[in-house]
Formats: structure tokens, sequence, C-alpha cells
């Protein structure tokens, strides 16, 4: 049994080990908030639902590899009045990045040196 399980582990890696080499494009799609009228007070910005967007990348074979934030500044005026100084955070959210991958087919790359020419 012990010979089964190694010899199917031994198959398996191997068989994952393609001779095709693939190569990956990536894309970055950036989604910034937007002051909510009724927090506009509290300094905190509301993302809108991105289902849509992330079903149409899956549909053209995107993959989302990973999702990141960018914060900014919520209070830029430090002389104005409704800031005090470690009583409100500073900072907030600004941008959420979602990054996709997927095999490319070359056709980007092709696309970007007729761009330089």
């Amino acid at each position: 049994m012990k010979k089964f399980i190694l010899g199917f582990c031994l198959i398996a890696m191997l068989a994952s080990c393609g001779s095709k080499n693939e190569q990956w494009e990536y894309k970055v799609v950036k989604v910034a908030g937007h002051d909510a009228e009724i927090a506009a007070d509290f300094g905190t910005l509301v993302f809108a639902d991105q289902t849509a967007m992330l079903n149409k990348m899956g549909k053209e074979g995107w993959e989302l590899v990973s999702a990141y934030t960018e914060t900014g500044t919520a209070f830029p005026n430090f002389g104005n009045s409704d800031y005090v100084t470690g009583i409100r955070d500073n900072t907030r959210t600004a941008v959420v990045n979602f990054v996709f991958k997927r095999i490319s087919d070359g056709k980007e790359e092709v696309k970007k040196l007729a761009k330089k020419k």
C-alpha cells in the first residue's frame, strides 16, 4: 500500500510539471472610494459593490490573485477646528486594488510592441 501511495504521489508530481512554459499577464484594477453623504462627517469612504466587475473579469479569463488597499489622508487641513490631533484617525482607505492574472496568449505583447513603433 505504501508503494502504491508513493507511486501515485510521484506520478501526480510529474504530471503537474508540464514541459510547457506558461507566460502570465497581470492586470491591476483600482477602485476608488467616494464620500458618503451620511458618513462624510466621519471621514469614511464608501466603496460600491464590485460583483459585476469581478464576474466580467472572470468571464474574460482573469483570476483574482490578490487585493490590497491604499490609504490617504482623511483630514489634510490640520488647521481645521474639526481635527484634533490624537482624537480622530487621520488616514482612511482611499483605493482598493484588485490584482488579476491569466495565461498570456501573446496578443497583449504584440499590441505593446506595435504602440512603441
